[in-house]
């Protein structure tokens, strides 16, 4: 059966879905265009019925942050998929599609067309599609039915998959496997003429190392980028990258006090301590060359020879740091250098912060292929 949610929540309707039957109470939700490489398959079970299931993904941000938040819902769901989760009870298994819910603030509406412009893969969502009174009234049947906060985008059932940790992690999975194996069912909203299951999984968390570690090569494979739209210039094969994003110019107001600390001109030159004399860096920034100079200064000083790529837009940034074949360096913060690393082919990324930041940085040792021993990760003092 399925349930319709066309404005407010009607109490009989709830316990509708509490009574039905689980037999009864779900239906096969249209799937995604996007299927994974093979999801680190390990696990080999009986599927009897495969159970759709929805991620909520809240997305903030321009087109880096919405990398890091809907790369991590992916990797959920893979991993739900990969029958790490599986139910031997009633022999279940999961099928999951992402939804996405934008932030308020309009600046998303330019981080999704850069997403969907740079990659093509992202035009298959609708950016919009739990932006709405309908999914409203979703979260609070689910509230009703299993707790959490009643405010949307506040602290949801499962909220462990929003951590760091992954044991946590882990943890929030297999309490969503087994509430969504005794009773689940599909609720339509009308809005976004969309199923959602309940119950459902709301990420708002950036992608982490343990899960792009786990997932790294679907994530290359879904996110390919779209050189053609999205490049002005590119890296030169023998040419190291730092990336100055220069937070304190773009956020004036509140680059302190969100720990946005970058390297000083001798802290970055330092951190490319190990070329010699001759080599190529250039430096990526998003404004005037001017406020580079000090940082053209201090690697001049050190005998190597500098330019400077400046006065992009965001993507085109982006793609100059994927370029990049040898090492580059930035802030550990900066979702471009971050992701750059990810799905770029630099020998090695050296993400760094500042004591002075409130941030830490992930220690997380990759052992995948695709990553170990990429990232070198500094503490600067």
């Amino acid at each position: 059966r399925q349930l319709y949610v066309i404005g407010g929540v009607a109490s009989f309707m709830f316990m509708l879905f509490v009574i039905l039957p689980q037999q009864y109470a779900w239906m096969t939700n249209e799937m995604e265009v996007h299927q994974p490489v093979n999801h680190n398959l390990t696990h080999h079970h009986e599927i009897l019925e495969t159970v759709p299931v929805t991620i909520v993904c809240q997305l903030s941000g321009e087109m880096g942050n919405n990398l890091g938040k809907l790369g991590r819902c992916l990797s959920l769901k893979w991993w739900l998929e990969s029958g790490a989760f599986y139910n031997s009870t009633n022999k279940l298994g999961f099928s999951a599609r992402v939804a996405l819910r934008h932030q308020q603030h309009n600046k998303w509406v330019r981080g999704a067309q850069d997403l969907q412009r740079c990659f093509p893969n992202t035009n298959q969502f609708d950016f919009s599609e739990a932006n709405n009174n309908e999914f409203a009234d979703i979260w609070k049947m689910q509230h009703q039915l299993l707790g959490g906060d009643e405010g949307v985008g506040a602290i949801p059932p499962f909220h462990e998959i929003n951590s760091d940790d992954k044991e946590e992690i882990v943890s929030g999975l297999n309490s969503f496997a087994s509430e969504a194996s005794k009773h689940h069912a599909m609720v339509y909203n009308a809005a976004s003429k969309r199923n959602v299951s309940l119950p459902f999984l709301f990420s708002a968390q950036f992608q982490n190392l343990p899960l792009e570690d786990r997932f790294h090569e679907e994530i290359r494979q879904f996110f390919r980028f779209n050189e053609s739209s999205c490049c002005k210039v590119m890296a030169d094969p023998d040419e190291n990258v730092f990336h100055y994003r220069n937070f304190k110019k773009e956020m004036p107001k509140r680059w302190n006090s969100f720990g946005f600390h970058e390297a000083d001109p001798q802290q970055a030159a330092d951190l490319f301590g190990h070329l010699k004399e001759g080599d190529k860096i250039a430096i990526v920034t998003r404004f005037g060359g001017e406020t580079a100079q000090p940082y053209v200064d201090a690697f001049e000083a050190r005998g190597l020879k500098v330019r400077v790529v400046d006065g992009q837009d965001g993507p085109a940034d982006f793609c100059f740091l994927m370029s990049a074949q040898k090492e580059i360096a930035g802030l550990w913060q900066s979702t471009y250098l971050t992701w750059a690393g990810y799905l770029g082919n630099a020998t090695r990324v050296i993400a760094y912060r500042m004591t002075t930041s409130r941030s830490k940085v992930e220690t997380y040792n990759c052992t995948g292929p695709g990553l170990k021993g990429k990232f070198d990760f500094r503490t600067i003092h």
